[in-house]
């Protein structure tokens, strides 16, 4: 079964370090410590798809692991 993708995100907001990503809706998102270099450096308004188990910068091309907490 194919996990689905939500388009139409942008961050909110984000922790310093990378470590949580929180998206216009509310969801909480904790990222991978592998793909923390990559959310560390998106911006708020970055565009995002949000998927079962990663976000895509849909500006930027990356995409990083990450689990919703909320």
């Amino acid at each position: 079964m194919a996990s689905e993708c939500n388009k139409g995100h942008w961050v909110q907001e984000s922790t310093s370090d990378g470590s949580i990503v929180i998206l216009e809706d509310g969801s909480v998102w904790q990222i991978a410590p592998i793909d923390r270099a990559y959310t560390v450096n998106w911006l708020p308004e970055t565009k995002i798809t949000a998927c079962e188990a990663k976000l895509i910068n849909t500006d930027g091309g990356e995409a990083a692991e990450a689990i919703r907490i909320k």
